[in-house]
């Protein structure tokens, strides 16, 4: 005895099966879309800080040739010395600047304050030259990436003299900027890459020794 099935049940059943398979298949196509769109958003946020990366290491090799061309021959050693007035963290960051303008390049960098001595076009002296070099550091910085920030710091080697970097010492430049994880939430980071009381931050850190 055979059963059978009317036409009308039939074209009724494939029907069904055609609207299920549609619907597994634009649930599949949604997956994939939802994965590509995470993948382009992470490789966009990696690429933003690949580029901040790639900035700080010209900042922080900037901040270095700076501190070579001003070093001088030591009056009390064998070797070469730096100005004090440039481990005055002051002369960094624009911290004796001020605008109400958010954006620090524009307010800063666009034009030459007048509190910045123009050691372009006239003769310097080794603390104008100091206050000049962080000021063109300081823009360098913002110019990519606002966050960024600059930290030059010695390890003095004769703490008995009076000079703040004495021949022989180590400089340690510390090119530091905000980072957040692609979920924008915080990440684990250098504690040396800390500026003021943000620690959430990655740097590139430079060190030469005089």
């Amino acid at each position: 005895m055979f059963l059978q099935i009317s036409s009308q049940s039939a074209a009724h059943y494939q029907r069904g099966v055609g609207m299920v398979e549609i619907l597994v298949a634009l649930f599949v196509l949604t997956i994939g879309l939802l994965g590509v769109a995470s993948l382009q958003f992470t490789g966009t946020f990696n690429n933003v800080q690949a580029a901040s990366r790639s900035h700080a290491e010209l900042v922080a090799r900037f901040v270095a040739e700076q501190l070579v061309s001003a070093a001088q021959p030591s009056a009390a050693d064998d070797g070469w010395e730096v100005d004090d007035a440039f481990f005055s963290q002051d002369l960094l960051n624009f911290e004796t600047l001020s605008c109400t303008d958010n954006n620090l390049y524009q307010c800063h960098c666009l034009a030459q304050p007048a509190a910045i001595p123009n050691c372009r076009d006239n003769t310097c002296s080794a603390a104008e030259f100091a206050q000049f070099s962080g000021w063109e550091a300081s823009c360098q910085a913002v110019a990519s990436n606002p966050g960024m920030r600059i930290n030059l710091t010695c390890s003095d080697r004769d703490n008995g003299d009076a000079k703040l970097c004495s021949t022989g010492s180590l400089i340690s430049i510390t090119v530091s900027w905000p980072v957040r994880s692609s979920q924008q939430a915080a990440v684990a980071t250098d504690n040396r890459c800390a500026f003021a009381s943000d620690t959430n931050r990655a740097c590139v850190l430079k060190e030469v020794a005089l």
